[in-house]
């Protein structure tokens, strides 16, 4: 009996379990299925106003790729599961969240202003973001946005554009139309002038960065602000942050741009029966006879025998006036609570403007192709831990004809004239005038010299972590950076020397006949390589700390290493040793109600330069700021004024890159000398004698700083005065006397120079109802030097020192205008070799009655503009926005004979070579003695060229005020016509949130007193490839 209840019981138990269990099961079963039973919320978005914000990122936390935007009116519809967690993100705003339980169909989202978020944050010294109204250095932060239109490079789009800029370009050509820009201009004139460029904190080049990349683009200009980077910052820093992973949907930005170049501003020269004629003149004014009888002037004219009588336009042959670019660009950014990711990558395809016969076996098509990809990921490992890893690469690939040098092709279509030689021989037989040399015809040297490939390969992988020590000590934080960049070259070659001939008569059957100027050599392989390596290791500890009351600290600490290695450096022992820097920096600053801020910076940094005991330098520097609008009183005195503040910084910049030498204080003994006296043994002399004196050379820099805003922020003001003190450059010293017995000078620091100046910008903005607003801006930049000390040999007359001068001054002779007559030329002091009137007529500034070098003196500053200026704006109409920018310089004097560049110009300049530019034909621009002429009105005193010399006149090519001119330029540098579409319907299904529809032009218009070559290459007249206008289409697509 008691076994069967136990029995009964023991049933009864597990009945009771497997129900239970059931339940269980069906209940879990309903809550899954809750669980992922999806559901509609929708709703509108509005700010603290209760107005609709449209473009609000609406996304599911943690699922990639769930979310939408609001639209137009600020509404939403957004599938999720129960339990998601929808946050909603705007700039401006802080994130709100929003826990999905059920459907919703009305919901109404209030964005709160994010107070931090609405102050003007700039980028500073190692990427740390400070509010602007705290900045007390001098930086200039570009906008982003002005910089997304299709420029060929980020450099050729600074100057004119931010202030604390001057830039020049000089080539248009595919690979080497990149601008050189200097921060306030040049400031020494040792062996580094060039600015620091910091992409993400490490060393790198504006062309290595697409503009979609770019978060947030910075300038450093004063001591203040560039103290921190030491060595590195002397010149300035140029500091470019890249996109980071968010915390919000997934999005795609897809770019796609077509681009034609139009190549103008093209050297003008004359055609082959004016050459021929004015030939004859330049030969007959100086008592020869003419070359081309008026039988040969009419062959040339009217093209019955082009092979020993040709009329060539080269230009014609070897250029095309338009050429294509197309560049594409994607990327990817989205992330959750613990990963987050911003991949892009890009490519550019460019041809040129040389034109290639495409029937030749070297064809290959002369290119610039361009390929990168960025990766910016950052995952939290805990609260308080972050981990970055990022990767650059870029890969470049340029193709050359195999003569390589295509500054060749410019330099023979200024030097073969339209008679010298054919395109091709009749009988089929390739011309040059003078054997390899770019006297060859230039249709050669592009399609029958074999081909070159340049490619280049650089790549920069860094691992970064951040940690927050606020449980330490409130406040600090942490940062340890490592990189490794690598940069891969290799070019190779297959030249290929064509057998050329040179033709000059007919033999009797009517054949050509001449000289074989070269033998035919085939393919003659060859290639370059180079690699290069660095390592760099930075850690970084911030400390910011709030006292109550309004008081604020902050600290900054900052230590970083070197290495680097260059192959093709390595050429020896010592050069093989890799370049090693290390350094220690540190800022403390101070700020009470943002009214008074103080910043004390130093930098402590080592080279190699120096011997041991002086390889560190210590350079501290420190800032002001004062903000007087924060007082009550001032707001209610002059409520226009919305904000001032006034700055001054002062302190001392260390340069330690004064010579291309390595470890320039070693003495390098050579111990195979000659000793003399008829001896066979070898002797021991100093080779290098090493500078066991040199210091760092020390920049003191000084900036007075005003900002501005008035009309509730509608016009913003920023001028900087500054002074920049250069002592210690480094030089090769001249006045050792010669008793000390050194075979080469010693250098030393004996340099002295000064650059000052100023720089600001100003900005205006209006809304003018709902749908129209605009902004105009302008900016400017002057620079001025002079050099203090220059050590040289004791000059003659004083007029030759450097020292007192600006550097890279202009030196020349004084024209007194053209000789009139052969008296004149017999009563004046003797010129140089044989003149005759119509020359040009010198200044004897010495008195000695001849003219000699030391006649020379200084005729004006260095041909880089002293004075770069910008202006523009933006236009906005509803979805339309035209914006335009104009760029100019002040006075840049030029020479345009004397600097190396006459061939072309200077007619006639190597008697069968050098062509005659068509103003030089033009009888009025021209002396030429009215007994050839008939006409006495052409002995023009204010003629633009002398009298027609038929080969080199050494008189006449001296660099002389006679050919002074003025390059300044204004310059139509880019306008652009931008539509931004929001897609809707069917589109925005597909997942397309808008497009942006773009269509830029650049360099349409240049206003210059020079009107035959672009005013920016003056210098070089028409001997390198012009800046061309540029006409592009582009369109953004948002995913």
């Amino acid at each position: 009996m008691m076994s069967s209840n136990r029995l009964k019981k023991k049933k009864m138990k597990a009945y009771i379990t497997n129900r239970i269990y059931l339940m269980l099961f069906f209940c879990s079963i309903t809550i899954m299925a809750q669980a992922q039973q999806k559901f509609e919320i929708s709703g509108i978005v509005q700010d603290e106003t209760g107005q609709p914000v449209p473009g609000v990122s609406v996304y599911v936390k943690d699922k990639t790729g769930i979310g939408t935007n609001t639209d137009m009116d600020g509404k939403f519809v957004l599938k999720v599961d129960r339990g998601d967690k929808v946050q909603f993100s705007f700039i401006g705003y802080t994130r709100h969240e929003y826990l999905a339980l059920k459907t919703e169909k009305k919901l109404v989202i209030q964005l709160v202003p994010d107070v931090s978020a609405l102050d003007e944050v700039v980028v500073e010294a190692y990427g740390s973001k400070t509010r602007k109204i705290t900045t007390t250095g001098a930086v200039t932060s570009v906008d982003v946005a002005t910089l997304q239109t299709p420029a060929t490079s980020l450099a050729n789009m600074l100057g004119g554009r931010v202030a604390g800029i001057i830039s020049t370009q000089g080539s248009g050509e595919p690979g080497k139309n990149i601008s050189d820009f200097w921060i306030r201009g040049i400031g020494t004139f040792g062996a580094n002038a060039s600015a620091l460029v910091l992409i993400d904190g490490l060393e790198g080049s504006l062309n290595d960065v697409d503009p979609a990349d770019i978060e947030s683009f910075s300038v450093l200009k004063d001591a203040s602000a560039t103290a921190m980077y030491g060595v590195r910052g002397a010149n300035g820093v140029v500091l470019v942050t890249t996109k980071r992973g968010k915390q919000e949907k997934l999005s795609f930005t897809a770019r796609a741009n077509a681009t034609i170049s139009w190549l103008k501003r093209l050297p003008e020269y004359c055609d082959g029966y004016n050459y021929a004629k004015l030939a004859n003149e330049a030969l007959v004014v100086r008592g020869d006879d003419p070359k081309y009888t008026n039988q040969e002037l009419d062959i040339i004219k009217y093209g019955l025998d082009t092979d020993l009588y040709p009329d060539v336009n080269w230009q014609d042959e070897v250029l095309k006036r338009s050429y294509w670019q197309q560049t594409y660009y994607l990327s990817a950014r989205g992330g959750g609570s613990i990963a987050r990711y911003f991949i892009s990558l890009n490519g550019s395809n460019e041809t040129s403007a040389y034109q290639q016969d495409k029937s030749s076996k070297y064809f290959k098509g002369l290119a610039y192709n361009t390929f990168g990809l960025r990766a910016n990921i950052d995952i939290d490992l805990t609260k308080t831990t972050k981990l970055y890893f990022g990767v650059n690469a870029n890969k470049t690939i340029r193709n050359l004809p195999g003569a390589a040098d295509t500054n060749l092709i410019w330099s023979a279509c200024s030097k073969l004239t339209p008679v010298t030689i054919p395109v091709v021989y009749s009988n089929g037989m390739l011309p040059s005038a003078n054997g390899v040399t770019d006297e060859m015809s230039p249709y050669v040297l592009l399609n029958h010299t074999g081909l070159k490939q340049e490619e280049e390969f650089t790549s920069t992988y860094t691992l970064s972590l951040d940690q927050d020590l606020g449980m330490l000590i409130k406040g600090l934080k942490l940062n340890i950076q490592g990189a490794y960049t690598n940069d891969n070259a290799f070019h190779e070659t297959r030249y290929i020397i064509p057998e050329l001939w040179s033709y000059d008569k007919r033999n009797a059957t009517g054949e050509l006949a001449g000289k074989r100027q070269t033998e035919r050599i085939t393919t003659q392989y060859s290639k370059w390589e180079m690699q290069y390596r660095k390592y760099f290791l930075q850690a970084t500890m911030n400390w910011a700390h709030d006292l109550g009351h309004g008081h604020t600290l902050t600290a900054l600490a900052h230590y970083e290493m070197s290495d680097q290695k260059r192959s093709t450096d390595a050429n020896d022992t010592m050069s093989a040793i890799p370049v090693r820097y290390q350094g220690l920096s540190a800022k403390v600053g101070y700020n009470y109600n943002d009214t008074y801020i103080v910043d004390g910076n130093f930098g402590y940094t080592g080279s190699e330069n120096f011997e041991p005991g002086k390889q560190f330098g210590f350079f501290p520097s420190g800032a002001i700021g004062w903000v007087p609008t924060n007082y009550d009183f001032m707001r209610k005195a002059v409520p226009w004024l919305d904000f001032l503040k006034i700055r001054f910084s002062y302190g001392q910049v260390g340069n330690d890159r004064i010579s291309n030498k390595r470890f320039p204080y070693l003495t390098i003994i050579n111990s195979n000398a000659a000793t003399g006296w008829g001896s066979d043994s070898n002797g021991v002399n100093e080779s290098i004698v090493g500078a066991d004196n040199l210091a760092w050379e020390k920049s003191t820099k000084a900036d007075v700083g005003i900002e501005a805003k008035f009309f509730k922020e509608k016009l913003s003001l920023v001028v900087d005065y500054f002074n920049d003190q250069r002592n210690g450059i480094f030089q090769q010293r001249t006045q050792v006397p010669d008793f000390a017995g050194i075979i080469t000078m010693p250098y030393g620091n004996v340099g002295k120079m000064r650059s000052y100046g100023a720089d600001g910008n100003i900005s205006y903005s209006q809304d003018i109802g709902k749908d129209f607003s605009f902004t105009i801006r302008g900016n400017f930049t002057y620079s001025k030097n002079d050099v203090q000390n220059w050590e040289q040999a004791d000059p003659k007359y004083p007029y030759q020192q450097i020292s007192g001068m600006p550097y890279g001054v202009q030196r020349g002779y004084i024209a007194l205008g053209l000789f009139r007559d052969d008296q004149d030329v017999e009563s004046s002091p003797s010129q140089f070799g044989t003149v005759r009137p119509g020359d040009i007529k010198y200044k004897d500034v010495n008195g000695d009655g001849r003219i000699t070098e030391d006649d020379q003196v200084p005729l004006a500053y260095s041909n880089y503009p002293l004075l770069m200026y910008g202006f523009g704006g933006e236009f906005r109409y509803k979805s339309f926005t035209l914006a335009c920018l104009f760029k100019g310089t002040g006075n840049t004097t030029y020479f345009k004979v004397g600097n190396g560049y006459e061939m072309g110009y200077v007619p006639f300049h190597g008697e069968k070579i050098g062509n005659v530019p068509v103003e030089a034909g033009v009888q009025a621009n021209r002396w030429t003695p009215a007994w050839y002429s008939g006409d006495p009105s052409t002995e023009n005193p204010n003629a633009a060229f002398p009298r027609l010399s038929y080969g080199k006149n050494e008189n006449n090519t001296k660099k002389s005020t006679f050919w002074k001119d003025n390059a300044r330029y204004l310059r139509l540098q880019e306008i652009s016509l931008t539509y931004n579409l929001k897609t809707k319907g069917f589109v925005k299904r597909l997942g397309i949130q808008s497009f942006d529809f773009q269509l830029v032009g650049y360099n349409l218009a240049v206003w210059s007193g020079v009107k035959t070559v672009d005013p920016e290459q003056a210098q070089k007249m028409g001997r390198v490839y012009p800046i061309p206008a540029r006409y592009a289409f582009q369109t953004y697509i948002h995913f």
